[in-house]
């Protein structure tokens, strides 16, 4: 079992989580987040004055999937939130040694099904 964190600019939320809902993924944990990466800061402005923020707004996802669903669920999210720009956001994928479902004591895939 893997848990796949994307973090993706806010205004693709909504298409990258029904597109995970379409795969049939059980469950998932979304943030709100700030961060910065290689674009560092965002020059807009505000009543005619320049501003910077070096902190932008993005969403966080953190899924667990099983290993046989992995590839896909990659491949759907870079799909949804991808518009080739700087700032689309960044995938990691860690193994989950262990998970347990409180309620069923369920163990293993079965705890996120």
């Amino acid at each position: 079992m893997k848990k796949l964190e994307a973090i993706i600019r806010s205004e693709k939320m909504p298409v990258v989580k029904e597109k995970l809902r379409q795969l049939g993924i059980g469950g998932m944990t979304i943030y709100n987040v700030s961060g910065w990466s290689k674009q560092r800061e965002l020059h807009l402005q505000w009543r005619g004055q320049p501003v910077a923020y070096d902190l932008l707004p993005k969403i966080k996802f953190e899924i667990l999937v099983p290993d046989a669903q992995l590839d896909q669920v990659i491949q759907a999210v870079v799909e949804s939130s991808r518009t080739g720009e700087h700032g689309d956001g960044v995938i990691f994928v860690s193994t989950v040694e262990q998970a347990i479902n409180i309620a069923t004591l369920d163990k293993g895939d079965k705890s996120i099904s």
